[in-house]
């Protein structure tokens, strides 16, 4: 008898736990559809995103009644991604969820070339080397010239530049080369007095200044002062070559002296031929430690022009622009001011503009650059007092 009431007994509660645990389950199972209600992805939302852009979680998913921990989104590769988010729902717990985006390249490679090219007879040249053809993503697009011509034959050739990415993507140039006779006549530069200048390009909103380097040797900073500039740019080094070493302007310490003696307010440029990251660091570091012993009043300027080495650098446009970017950020922690410089069809087709001040190259009287700039450098043929050779002449936004 007391056997069966034992049996009896624990027959109940085993009952009423199979009954606790049925409850459990469709209370985890009440939870777990009302979470699929707080998250909601943007269905009607393309999943695409083009590479480099920047995207965040919060532009694919909303959380009705919690929290989203929001962040960017890695964009620098394409191809399918899957992108973990976490929550917490209204109850304070954490979650964890998923979904999918599909980073893809849809511009075109560009390729940086007149609509006319002209070569001396004979000349020994890689035409498809020498013309600048690069990608936003790709570091290597195919880049070929499609046509017959002949550098050994004088003529007018027709022919056409054509760029395409890994993704598809393509750019053709119609251009034609003009293969003509070795010539020894040379074109007479007329140097632009100051004082013409000045009535060109000075106004009360402006004020006028120079770039220097040991091209133009030793200069009469007094006799600068006086002829009305107000600031110079200095070249404080270049780098030898691609891959080679940074080396200090042979005039550099002359220069910032004598220009800083007279009350010249002065900056900086240092022109590079970085093709990586960790070149930009060390070319930024190298700066800084020649700028110890003196005070600048303007930037630092990161000056690179060295295009016909590009499609050899096997680098994409973006890369480029990251490593103008970390010389002038490691610039800018030291408590310098960090610009870019670049002609107006570089700035406008290769540079990403914007993070920094701008020094524009445009020789022409008047610009059509319609981004901002604080410094305009219109001409290499001035004529300035106190300098024997022919100079930059820049003038800067007040």
């Amino acid at each position: 008898m007391k056997k069966r009431n034992l049996i009896i007994i624990l027959s109940g509660i085993l009952g009423i736990i199979l009954l606790t645990i049925g409850n459990i389950y469709l209370f985890s199972e009440s939870n777990e559809a009302k979470e699929e209600d707080i998250v909601r992805k943007y269905l009607n939302k393309s999943n695409e995103i083009e590479v480099y852009k920047d995207k965040y979680i919060s532009d694919f998913i909303e959380v009705k009644n919690g929290t989203l921990n929001d962040k960017k989104i890695n964009t620098k590769h394409i191809g399918k991604e899957r992108v973990k988010f976490t929550y917490r729902n209204e109850r304070g717990k954490e979650k964890v969820g998923y979904f999918e985006v599909n980073i893809v390249d849809k511009t075109s490679p560009i390729i940086f070339i007149s609509d006319t090219y002209t070569y001396t007879k004979d000349s020994n040249v890689n035409i498809e080397e020498n013309v600048l053809c690069g990608d936003n993503y790709d570091k290597k697009p195919a880049c070929k010239i499609e046509g017959e011509y002949d550098l050994n034959q004088v003529g007018n050739y027709s022919v056409i530049y054509k760029a395409t990415d890994s993704s598809g993507n393509e750019t053709i140039k119609p251009i034609t080369l003009k293969v003509v006779e070795k010539t020894t006549n040379k074109t007479k530069i007329n140097k632009i007095p100051l004082e013409k200048i000045k009535t060109k390009y000075l106004t009360e909103n402006t004020v006028l200044g120079i770039d220097v380097s040991k091209w133009q040797q030793t200069i009469d900073y007094e006799k600068v002062k006086e002829s009305g500039i107000d600031f110079v740019m200095i070249r404080i080094g270049t780098q030898k070559g691609p891959k080679e070493e940074s080396v200090i302007d042979t005039y550099f310490k002359e220069n910032i002296e004598n220009a800083q003696k007279v009350g010249l307010k002065v900056g900086v440029y240092y022109y590079s031929y970085a093709s990586s990251i960790k070149e930009a660091k060390e070319q930024a570091k190298w700066v800084i430690e020649q700028l110890e012993p003196y005070k600048i009043d303007l930037p630092v300027v990161f000056d690179w022009e060295c295009y016909t080495f590009f499609n050899s650098f096997h680098i994409s446009l973006h890369d480029l622009n990251e490593i103008a970017d970390t010389f002038l950020k490691n610039i800018e922690k030291e408590g310098y001011e960090g610009m870019l410089y670049g002609s107006k069809n570089y700035l406008e087709t290769i540079w990403e503009t914007g993070k920094y001040k701008t020094w524009l190259a445009h020789y022409t009287e008047k610009t059509t650059y319609n981004d901002e700039y604080l410094m305009w450098q219109f001409t290499n043929r001035g004529s300035v007092p106190g300098i024997s050779t022919m100079v930059d002449v820049d003038v800067m936004i007040k």
